[in-house]
């Protein structure tokens, strides 16, 4: 598998949610991928059976969900002066992102054992980093979302015939807000200078 290849496959497909910050400011940089927490066994595993590390040893697998917006706006229903101040009028909305989760048990790094310990750690791991105001990069092939909350993780599994497993998809759901502290200064600015200049 040639190095680009691997790359997007661990960044977008195996480890696409970075914590930033909150949990992860415990490290150097303060940023740590979910594959520490999805992926620990898988990795400790290879590393001490000889098998080095190898991306066919990391079992969880994610994907963007259909609906997770790039651009969120909404426009106001009132008659507007002219089409100047119909855009003027947009008012745009939090990105919403929803990253799918399958994280089958496997023979290997545990199976049903393993399941539990993995998804308690990954639960606390997720509440200590809320709680202590991290965020989170989510990373898409079309996009990278940053400084984004997380809303909640669901359970997303359907019941078919062919897969006897349970609780084996999840939903990540997470939230962009509209400004950051820096960007605010940005906004105001531009807002300010538009009402001294008279515009609309």
């Amino acid at each position: 598998m040639g190095l680009l290849k691997s790359a997007f496959i661990l960044g977008f497909q195996k480890s696409p949610i970075l914590l930033v910050d909150g949990f992860a400011s415990k490290i150097p940089g303060g940023i740590l991928p979910i594959a520490v927490f999805t992926e620990g066994l898988s990795i400790i595993n290879g590393l001490v059976g000889g098998d080095g590390f190898s991306l066919d040893l990391l079992s969880a697998n994610f994907k963007p969900a259909p609906g997770t917006t790039l651009i969120n706006q909404e426009i106001s229903s009132y008659p507007f002066l002219n089409q100047s101040t119909a855009a003027n009028a947009v008012i745009q909305k939090p990105n919403r992102i929803t990253m799918h989760m399958t994280r089958p048990v496997t023979t290997k790094n545990g199976g049903m054992v393993g399941k539990l310990p993995l998804f308690m750690a990954l639960k606390l791991a997720l509440e200590e980093h809320n709680s202590s105001g991290g965020t989170y990069t989510v990373m898409t092939p079309s996009y990278v979302y940053t400084g984004c909350l997380l809303r909640s993780v669901v359970d997303i599994t359907g019941f078919n015939d062919e897969v006897k497993q349970v609780q084996y998809e999840w939903a990540f759901e997470f939230e962009q807000p509209l400004l950051m502290v820096s960007e605010l200064d940005t906004a105001l600015s531009d807002l300010m200078s538009k009402f001294t200049k008279g515009t609309p």
